[in-house]
């Protein structure tokens, strides 16, 4: 794996745990959510060959679509 490739990991989980950790406190299904999907996304992107960029950009997306479906189940729960 090249070095780029870390770094960007690396930022891509920083993003991550810094959108699940924004002023509003998330329910723990959101968090949970958002965590799996940041890592998921961007750890099957890796896995295919994707470039830096796409990796982080699949973290990204996989944290908010996994955020928000989290979400909906901690609203369905209350």
């Amino acid at each position: 794996m090249k070095i780029t490739s870390i770094k960007n990991m690396l930022v891509a989980g920083a993003t991550v745990v810094l959108m699940t950790t924004g002023c509003a406190q998330p329910g723990p299904e959101a968090t949970k959510g958002a965590l799996i999907g940041g890592a998921g996304a961007a750890g099957v992107t890796a896995l295919v060959g994707g470039s830096g960029r796409s990796v982080a950009t699949a973290a990204a997306v996989g944290a908010v679509l996994g955020g928000v479906y989290g979400d909906s189940k901690d609203k369905a729960s209350q």
